[in-house]
């Protein structure tokens, strides 16, 4: 069969068989099994699956009527399995997640490193570019130091020329002469009359 008989569960547990529009009981559906029919049992409020319910149900009435279903080692293999296939499937999906996690994790950790990486590299610029600034300006802050302290001893050298020329008696720049005279004694004969 290509698709499942769909029997509907109602609330108040009858069973309704929708291929043939009727209420069908426990050993009608075993007859149905048996008979290679493949069913689907759903809860017609919740749309719960109720399948596998429904048969451990036929398994248990088919016991209390006498009627072994199956051999005992058999049901013992059968509930074994059903314990085990739960377990082995929960201990796949939690290795499949936990390795999905540490991927994940790694990926993680790959492109944080990254952005970290790339964060130091903008502001290892950045700091370069700063600093590179403030030594211009310190330098440009040491040439206009440099001009003032030459401007002060200029200042204080033509202070005192002036005193020399005044204790020498010589006219102030201007007034007589631009001091040449001055200059040229002192070149020729060592020392200003």
């Amino acid at each position: 069969m290509d698709e499942a008989r769909l029997i509907k569960r109602y609330a108040n547990r009858k069973l309704y068989d929708t291929a043939r529009s009727r209420y069908v009981t426990l050993d009608e559906i075993a007859e149905m099994i048996k008979g290679g029919d493949d069913i689907q049992i759903i809860d017609n409020q919740t749309k719960a699956d109720l399948t596998a319910v429904t048969m451990a149900q036929i398994l248990v009435e088919e016991e209390k009527n006498g009627r072994r279903a199956r051999p005992l080692p058999a049901l013992r293999e059968l509930i074994q399995r059903r314990i085990a296939e739960p377990v082995s499937h929960i201990r796949t999906s939690v290795e499949e997640s936990v390795i999905r996690l540490i991927r994940s994790g790694e990926e993680r950790a790959e492109e944080t490193h990254r952005q970290v990486k790339q964060w130091i590299e903008q502001n290892t610029r950045s700091l370069e570019d700063m600093q590179r600034r403030l030594d211009e300006r310190v330098k440009g802050g040491a040439r206009v130091e440099a001009l003032a302290a030459l401007e002060a001893q200029l200042t204080s050298l033509g202070v005192r020329l002036a005193r020399i020329e005044a204790h020498l008696g010589l006219a102030p720049e201007g007034a007589a002469g631009d001091g040449s005279e001055v200059q040229a004694d002192v070149e020729v004969g060592g020392e200003a009359p």
